[in-house]
């Protein structure tokens, strides 16, 4: 089944909004969308907030890597100093 337009624009418009755009980018990237000859400026746009992302996800994995330390601590006895 073939989806209508207007769902397929609803399915990427959430999928934008869930990866972090603002609601004016979505609009942009919308717009974009419904225009031929703009592929290379919508894979600017993504790129640009897939790197975004990544910082995003490298600073949480850095939070992730020091909780899990103390997890380790803890459950080995051992007691922080100075943190």
């Amino acid at each position: 089944m073939r989806l209508k337009k207007t769902e397929a624009n609803a399915g990427l418009s959430s999928l934008l909004e869930s990866a972090g755009f603002e609601p004016s980018d979505v609009r942009h990237y919308m717009e974009l969308s419904a225009r031929s000859g703009t592929e290379a400026a919508r894979a600017r746009i993504l790129r640009g907030q897939r790197g975004r992302l990544m910082d995003e996800l490298h600073r949480r994995q850095q939070v992730l890597d020091k909780v899990d330390y103390l997890i380790w601590q803890a459950e080995n006895g051992k007691q922080q100093k100075g943190r």
